[in-house]
């Protein structure tokens, strides 16, 4: 059984790496869509309403404009590199926007929330398998403003009957990602003919998700009627080092050039095992995407961001 055949949607960070091709997906879905985000990066989205998700004011009209049935909130700074010394700013956005928008959606009596978190809650790991169970220790600014985003979401589900589940994603890529990412790097030098340089330690491990999967474990969550647990990862099922990543991409992408040197990654956590059972389990999604078949779906969608 689903929730709803058609919902009235809103998505935030709606122009963002997965809110673009959110939004294309839930139109194509039959889904009303509502998209809001603080800039649409100059292209001319005439779709889009531009807000912030710490503008009261603007949340209120825009709440008493449109009869939502849920919210898929993917606006956020987006990951443990950016806002780099500004951690207030990370708790504003990433913490106060989200109890923001729960607080909307409970007073407007939506039927569901869909929260973007993110595997950085789990923080250094280690060796250790990561599951939903594992503890969550983070070890960012910005993991720490996931983990509370998430219990917001808890607790507004549990005081206040809002159906709310987040998922925790592993390091999603695609075409619209405007932060640092090697995949896109690649992707681009490769159809310039250029060399791509990689700083990388040749044992760290990356949990690499194309932001297709993401979009259908999301729809999934949107429309799935019941939830046995609060949140969920969702991930690739791979965990590749930078010379696995490397081949696979010698392979699938015609002309990649990856050169790796050494150095240490942006988020250097260390997580081994990233276990996505329990979302194939509970809600029966599975990740379409490995790598190889990612990056040749990126590169035939990459286009200017």
């Amino acid at each position: 059984m689903k929730l709803g055949n058609q919902m009235n949607v809103l998505v935030t960070g709606g122009a963002g790496l997965i809110g673009v091709p959110l939004r294309e997906a839930l139109t194509a879905k039959g889904h009303m869509v509502t998209a809001i985000d603080v800039t649409d990066f100059g292209r001319d989205d005439s779709a889009l309403e531009i807000m912030s998700i710490t503008d009261s004011a603007a949340l209120a009209d825009l709440f008493a404009r449109k009869a939502f049935d849920a919210v898929i909130h993917c606006g956020a700074i987006s990951g443990p590199m950016m806002a780099r010394g500004e951690p207030l700013k990370i708790v504003d956005v990433n913490i106060d926007g989200t109890a923001l928008l729960l607080d909307f959606a409970r007073r407007h009596g939506l039927r569901r929330f869909v929260f973007c978190s993110s595997i950085s809650v789990y923080g250094n790991v280690g060796k250790t398998a990561i599951t939903e169970d594992t503890p969550l220790r983070p070890t960012s600014v910005y993991g720490a403003s996931k983990v509370a985003g998430e219990q917001l979401v808890q607790a507004f589900t549990a005081e206040y009957g809002l159906h709310g589940v987040s998922l925790r994603l592993g390091r999603v890529y695609g075409p619209y990602r405007r932060g640092n990412c090697h995949l896109a790097t690649l992707i681009r030098n490769a159809a310039a003919g250029e060399m791509t340089e990689i700083p990388c330690d040749p044992e760290f491990l990356y949990h690499y998700v194309y932001v297709d999967d993401v979009v259908e474990a999301q729809i999934t969550a949107l429309t799935a009627d019941e939830f046995s647990f609060s949140a969920y990862n969702v991930g690739s099922g791979e965990a590749l080092t930078m010379p696995q990543i490397a081949e696979i991409a010698r392979a699938a992408i015609p002309g990649a050039n990856p050169t790796l040197v050494a150095g240490a990654d942006d988020a250097p956590d260390v997580q081994t095992t990233f276990d996505i059972s329990r979302i194939a389990a509970d809600l029966a999604w599975r990740p379409r995407f490995d790598l190889a078949s990612g990056l040749r779906a990126h590169q035939r969608a990459l286009r200017p961001i």
